[in-house]
C-alpha cells in the first residue's frame, strides 16, 4: 500500500469518528424528529477531497457505527437510517463534480442544499418506514408530515453555516470555465 494511500485512508477514518461524535454529542435535538447537528460536515469534507469511493465507504463506516451505538438499538430499519451518512459522503462528492466548473460560493452552497436536502429526504422516509413498522400507519405518516416543513426549515438554516464551514476547512478548487 502506498504511503498516500494510507494518508487518505488515515484522514477518512478520523474524518468518520468527528462524523459520529457530532452526531453523539454535539448535536442539538429540537424533538419531533428535529435535530440540528453537523455530523455531515467530515463527510462532505471527505467527498469533495477524495471523492465518490472516499465518501461511501467513510459513509458506510459512520452510518453503521452509529446504529449500532444507538439507543434505541439495532432493527429492521436501522439500515435505512445508516443511509443518511453515505448519501453525505457520496452525493457531496458528485455534486461537487457536477458544479465545480462554476467558480464562485453559490456552487458550494448548492452542493451542500442538494447534499442536506438528499439526507434529509432520507431520514424523512426512514421516519415513514418506521412508523409504518413499528406503529399505526396512518399516525406515523401524518406526524411525519407535520414535521416536514420545520424539519426543511431546519436543513436550510444550516446550508450557509455548512458551506462557510466547508470553504474555510479545505480549500475548495473551483475550474473556470474556458
Amino acid at each position: 500500500m502506498k504511503k498516500n494511500e494510507i494518508l487518505n485512508i488515515t484522514i477518512c477514518s478520523i474524518m468518520a469518528a468527528v462524523s459520529i461524535i457530532l452526531e453523539k454529542f454535539v448535536s442539538l435535538d429540537l424533538g419531533m424528529g428535529i435535530k440540528l447537528t453537523f455530523y455531515g460536515l467530515p463527510l462532505m469534507i471527505v467527498g469533495i477531497m477524495f471523492g465518490v469511493k472516499l465518501g461511501l465507504l467513510t459513509g458506510i463506516v459512520t452510518g453503521a457505527i452509529i446504529q449500532l451505538t444507538s439507543p434505541y438499538g439495532i432493527s429492521v430499519t436501522s439500515i435505512f437510517w445508516a443511509l443518511a451518512p453515505v448519501v453525505w459522503g457520496t452525493l457531496s462528492a458528485i455534486m461537487y463534480l457536477v458544479f465545480k466548473k462554476s467558480n464562485n460560493f453559490i456552487a458550494l452552497v448548492c452542493v451542500v442544499l442538494i447534499t442536506s436536502l438528499s439526507a434529509t429526504i432520507v431520514n424523512t422516509l426512514a421516519m415513514i418506514l418506521e412508523g409504518i413498522i413499528f406503529a399505526d400507519e396512518y399516525y406515523a405518516f401524518a406526524n411525519v408530515i407535520a414535521n416536514v416543513p420545520i424539519r426543511f426549515l431546519s436543513m436550510v438554516i444550516l446550508v450557509i453555516p455548512y458551506a462557510l464551514l466547508l470553504k474555510s476547512i479545505i480549500r475548495i478548487k473551483f475550474v473556470k470555465n474556458d
